[in-house]
């Protein structure tokens, strides 16, 4: 089988390209592997020399259908990973959406047998988040297109990724950065919101799952999310107490907006967004959890908790 990612030396690309190419497995999913970056080198150890070597990198020629159609002749699987967390110099959700569009129409064109996304928990077209309505607006064309084309697709749908590092994992690690500074960790609203994210071997092995699924199989849109289900006030007052945090975890009753603003001189001092405001938004909004939590498959999966605990 022959396989494109786009990205397969990031962060979740990484652990799927080892997932499909499992030394392992006495018969790998995927002899090589096709990744659409301009990434050449993995950010960190996960691959070894071997699986390293039966990568191919190329850029996606965005803005390009016919040149990304060629790009994709003889794959059979694409998985799409590719989306930007931030909205910055003038690039938007909305456009990351028409980039993944163009995309799927361009597999479709290629003879790709099926197309894999990566999208998020709940989301719709009309959320408030653009973020989540640009996830939305991508599921909607791979449906369409699909449809039209009778390509097969998938779609796996988590609210957040962690593992297998602290470094790795940026919700966790940005948290954890604060916790052990700050006498005082404030949290928006009452901390009542709830988070079930889901660890990136599992991510990539259900990725992995409904790609390899027998052919034919179609519109598969399945949650990728992980046991643990906590509040936001359980889920940092936990990793307060396995960092070894110095902090006091409270909801503060205050509008994002404020809290958010309160972490400006430590983005200013780390040259990183440490606390998105959307991000925090979305830990109160209801939909970063499973629309099943009790699903059997998710409680299979690795724990939230018991990862923070081992990470220490």
């Amino acid at each position: 089988m022959r396989v494109a990612i786009t990205g397969a030396l990031s962060y979740t690309g990484r652990y799927l390209t080892k997932e499909l190419l499992s030394s392992s497995s006495s018969s790998p999913l995927a002899t090589s592997i096709l990744n659409f970056s301009r990434r050449t080198t993995p950010i960190s150890s996960t691959l070894s020399g071997d699986e390293l070597e039966k990568i191919s990198s190329t850029p996606l020629p965005w803005g390009d259908s016919k040149a990304m159609g060629k790009s994709l002749e003889g794959v059979d699987v694409l998985y799409c990973t590719y989306w930007i967390r931030f909205e910055r110099g003038g690039d938007t959700h909305a456009a990351a959406s028409d980039r993944v569009a163009s995309l799927f129409r361009s597999a479709a064109e290629a003879g790709v047998k099926k197309v894999v996304f990566s999208s998020h928990t709940r989301a719709s077209v009309d959320s408030p988040y653009s973020y989540i309505a640009g996830k939305a607006r991508a599921v909607e064309s791979l449906r369409e297109i699909s449809a039209g084309t009778g390509m097969n697709y998938a779609v796996v749908r988590p609210c957040g990724i962690f593992g297998d590092s602290a470094s790795e994992s940026i919700l966790m690690n940005n948290a954890t950065y604060v916790l052990r500074r700050s006498p005082l960790f404030l949290l928006p609203g009452d901390g009542s919101g709830r988070f079930q994210p889901v660890h990136v071997r599992d991510m990539a092995s259900l990725m992995t799952s409904v790609g390899a699924a027998s052919p034919g199989t179609s519109g598969e849109e399945l949650d990728a999310c992980g046991p643990d289900c906590p509040t936001a006030y359980e889920l940092f007052s936990h990793l307060n107490d396995s960092c070894g945090g110095i902090s006091l975890v409270l909801p503060s009753r205050l509008p994002t907006t404020v809290v958010s603003q309160m972490t400006r001189p430590i983005d200013w001092f780390t040259g990183d967004v440490l606390l998105d405001g959307d991000d925090l938004d979305l830990l109160d909004s209801g939909i970063t959890v499973a629309d099943n939590p009790d699903d059997p498959r998710i409680k299979d999966r690795r724990s939230l908790f018991e990862w923070v605990e081992g990470m220490g």
